[in-house]
C-alpha cells in the first residue's frame, strides 16, 4: 500500500509542477537613466565648486579646477518633473557665487558653461 501511495503522491507532486505558470514579469515602466554633460571651462585664477541649484535644492557637482576643463555628469532624475536648474559656482576663497539663468534640459544635452577671468563675461553653450 505504501508504493501505492508514493507513486499516487509523486504523480500528485508532478502534475501540480508541470501546471504551475510562473509569474509574468511586467516591463519595466521607467525610462532609461537619461543624463546631461556638463563641461565647465575655467579660465579663471581661482578653483569653483559646481553645484546645480533645483526645486529649491542644491546638488555638488564637484571641483572646476583653475585653468583647466572638467567634465561632468548629471542624471536627469535628480532635476524632477519641470527639468529645471541652475548652474551655480562657489569660487573658493571668494564670497561671490556665479550663478546662470535657468536652463532646461533633455536627455543628451551638452553644456559647456565658460567661466571667464572676469566672472561677469561667463557665458553657457548647449549642444
Amino acid at each position: 500500500m505504501s508504493r501505492r501511495l508514493a507513486t499516487l503522491l509523486n504523480v500528485a507532486v508532478f502534475a501540480l509542477t508541470s501546471c504551475h505558470v510562473p509569474p509574468r514579469t511586467e516591463p519595466s515602466l521607467q525610462e532609461p537613466t537619461a543624463e546631461i554633460s556638463i563641461r565647465v571651462v575655467n579660465r579663471n585664477r581661482l578653483d569653483v565648486m559646481v553645484y546645480v541649484a533645483h526645486d529649491g535644492a542644491r546638488t555638488r557637482l564637484g571641483l572646476a579646477t583653475a585653468s583647466a576643463t572638467t567634465d561632468f555628469t548629471l542624471s536627469l532624475n535628480v532635476l524632477g518633473a519641470g527639468k529645471e536648474y541652475r548652474l551655480v559656482g562657489d569660487p573658493i576663497g571668494m564670497r561671490a557665487n556665479i550663478t546662470t539663468e535657468t536652463l532646461h534640459s533633455q536627455p543628451g544635452d551638452e553644456v559647456t558653461w565658460s567661466l571667464e577671468d572676469s566672472f561677469a563675461r561667463s557665458m553657457v553653450v548647449f549642444r
